[in-house]
């Protein structure tokens, strides 16, 4: 989004105590505590480019200056042309149709609507597919009501036509309730998997599973062993020619047009933003790379990051499953993580492997 004269100012804006202001405050990960890993400093610097016209943030703060209930958002102009991402799409039914189909029971209060009376749009998100109240009183209901209050105020004296907020987790009942009750419609976008690890070895894994899900897991496991196919664990290197050539496959079979140097200018990137937090599970036999999966370590979760296979070599069979999921499920206890995040999409893969779901919704109120 470019500033224009439908849009409100970037600049910071206090009224008592909400604030909306420009990216996010230094002391932010001191300020929202507890919440989920994605919603910290270092992946919302990842991924703030997929908010269009810059990265805000909208809070209502205490008293004593602590942040009571807060997100990130930004206040795009007019429609953009990412079908996961941009307001419009999700809410006319355009993104139902895209992979992962978002919305696609509906309803679409957006179908055949003009632009023109929905921008600047005021979008509540943050940028890694989950989104939630962060603060001290993030579950507080009244918190909820006084923030979306704040937040009206705010849009309307900005002259911003809709609040949309994309990727709401259904687990924040208190905040869906408030938003209801102030007149938004909630939409089921798409489902959310995570692997909440309660066990402490791997048969307290395979026993949450259902008997057959046992049965092949063991089969598979044993097959991969029987080919001489070895799994390890590593960190990331500044050069990785093999993930590279292997995401490239991946990209390549899923319709996309693999660009090496711009995959290979990524995994840079995200060796230098992730550092000794990064790791990776590889499937070797003898010299070559069968298949890898790379995890964010974050204190007591694992975030997946990306996957790739030799979809050429009968050998890396079953090599995805174990990369993704059973030698996972088998060292998190060992280094005290609790719950390994594996975002949206292949749901019933997700699920059947041990995987529980959290569906995630659109809110939509357009300004009186």
């Amino acid at each position: 989004m470019t500033e224009t004269e439908s849009s409100p100012s970037a600049a910071a804006h206090r009224d008592g105590r909400f604030s909306v202001g420009e990216g996010l405050p230094a002391d932010w990960d001191d300020q929202i505590r507890d919440a989920p890993a994605t919603l910290r400093t270092r992946w919302v610097d990842l991924a703030h480019q997929r908010i269009a016209g810059g990265l805000r943030t909208f809070g209502l703060y205490d008293a004593d200056g602590a942040l009571s209930v807060g997100f990130c958002g930004g206040v795009p102009a007019e429609p953009g042309e990412h079908p996961r991402f941009d307001p419009y799409l999700v809410l006319s039914g355009v993104s139902a149709t895209s992979d992962p189909p978002l919305a696609p029971g509906g309803p679409h209060p957006w179908k055949d609507a003009d632009p023109a009376a929905l921008f600047p749009c005021c979008l509540v998100m943050f940028p890694n597919y989950e989104t939630m109240p962060v603060g001290r009183a993030a579950r507080d209901r009244g918190a909820a009501d006084r923030f979306i209050e704040e937040l009206t105020r705010w849009t309307r004296g900005n002259g911003v036509r809709s609040v949309v907020h994309l990727y709401l987790r259904s687990d924040y009942t208190e905040y869906l309730e408030a938003l209801r009750s102030h007149g938004f419609v909630l939409v089921p976008m798409v489902e959310r998997c995570d692997m909440p690890v309660r066990w402490t070895e791997f048969e307290g894994y395979l026993a949450t599973l259902s008997r057959n899900r046992r049965t092949s897991v063991r089969r598979e496991r044993r097959e991969i062993k029987e080919r001489g196919i070895v799994i390890t664990e590593r960190g990331l290197t500044d050069d990785e020619p093999e993930l590279l050539r292997l995401r490239c496959n991946l990209i390549a079979k899923y319709g996309g047009s693999p660009d090496p140097e711009r995959e290979a200018f990524s995994l840079r990137y995200l060796h230098d933003h992730f550092g000794s937090d990064f790791l990776v599970i590889e499937a070797r036999k003898e010299d070559r790379l069968l298949g890898f999966s790379t995890f964010i370590a974050d204190e007591s979760e694992w975030t997946v990051l990306m996957t790739g296979t030799d979809y050429e070599d009968p050998d890396a069979s079953f090599t995805y499953f174990e990369t993704m999921f059973y030698r996972p499920a088998e060292l998190a206890p060992s280094v005290g993580i609790r719950n390994i995040g594996y975002g949206i999409g292949t749901i019933d893969a997700k699920r059947s492997r041990g995987c529980v779901t959290n569906t995630l919704y659109a809110a939509v109120r357009v300004n009186e």
